[in-house]
């Protein structure tokens, strides 16, 4: 298993308040920003009092994180469930640090039977939580043109016109029979001339749909306050323009408050070195915000 590259770890951890000692990831992934925090405190002081809070709606992957981090489990609790439900997961306990990396595991790609990948024929999957009932071939299946085109044109910031023939091509293709599989789905697009990138698009269009990524972000950001210490810090790598103007207006709005202020005025994006180890974190985005 090749396992994901936390992004901007050196910057997470740098962020870290002063009086650290409950921390909140929502995203966890193969725990590789909670490892780099933890193994660089353990150099400087004891962390003995630290308690880790990791949410993941994955099974999969948080299985495998639990194995990859097995020395810090007497540190953790684990969740298999959504970021957004902090009322389930933290109950009365204020985070001091809060972590969403909004970024797909590489792992899900690589995975040739979830649907993730245009690379591998699969079912049409896509979820991340297999609990779940909808999945992409509920979208595909059962969306009329509009909410299609709407799903394409708002998630892929494809022109309107554009992805209403995107979307008329797929209904009139099922009129005809099921679109079952990624490659019967890829077919689809390739005959009105998309091309690999541009089908990657559509497949990460559906999986936003599929996942409700948007609206667990935009949930997120109204519960947080709410369990957040004093003084506590909540960061957010985003990877796709509609995520990061989620979050940089859910955290003006923060501000006006009164209860909260921006620890960087500008988002923190990747040295060039970083993206030269690790090109996927090209396009990241790190917005940090601190309660008063």
């Amino acid at each position: 298993m090749q396992r994901h590259v936390p992004v901007l770890a050196k910057e997470i951890y740098e962020n870290l308040p002063k009086n650290f000692n409950t921390y909140f990831d929502g995203t966890l992934g193969h725990g590789g920003h909670v490892e780099y925090i933890l193994s660089n405190m353990e150099k400087l002081w004891n962390t003995d009092n630290i308690r880790v809070f990791w949410v993941d709606r994955d099974e999969i992957i948080l299985n495998k994180a639990q194995e990859l981090l097995n020395k810090y489990k007497n540190k953790i609790s684990f969740f298999r469930n959504s970021y957004a439900e902090l009322q389930d997961i933290l109950w009365d306990v204020k985070a001091d640090y809060f972590l969403l990396d909004l970024g797909v595991n590489m792992e899900h790609f690589k995975d040739t039977e979830r649907g993730f990948s245009i690379k591998w024929d699969a079912k049409l999957d896509m979820r991340f939580d297999t609990r779940q009932k909808i999945t992409a071939y509920e979208i595909i299946d059962q969306y009329w043109l509009e909410k299609l085109s709407k799903m394409f044109n708002i998630y892929g910031d494809i022109s309107l016109k554009f992805a209403n023939l995107i979307a008329d091509e797929i209904i009139n293709y099922r009129k005809k029979t099921k679109i079952k599989t990624t490659w019967e789905l890829k077919q689809i697009l390739k005959q009105i001339w998309l091309n690999e990138k541009k089908i990657a698009v559509i497949f990460q269009c559906i999986r936003i749909e599929v996942n409700d990524e948007l609206g667990e972000l935009k949930l997120f950001l109204e519960r947080f306050p709410s369990f957040i210490s004093k003084d506590g810090v909540c960061a957010v790598i985003t990877y796709h323009s509609i995520e990061d103007t989620i979050v940089k207006y859910a955290f003006k709005d923060l501000i006006e408050t009164g209860k909260f202020e921006l620890i960087n005025k500008h988002v923190i994006k990747p040295t060039y070195q970083e993206i030269l180890r690790n090109k996927p974190s090209r396009s990241a985005k790190l917005r940090l915000i601190k309660s008063l």
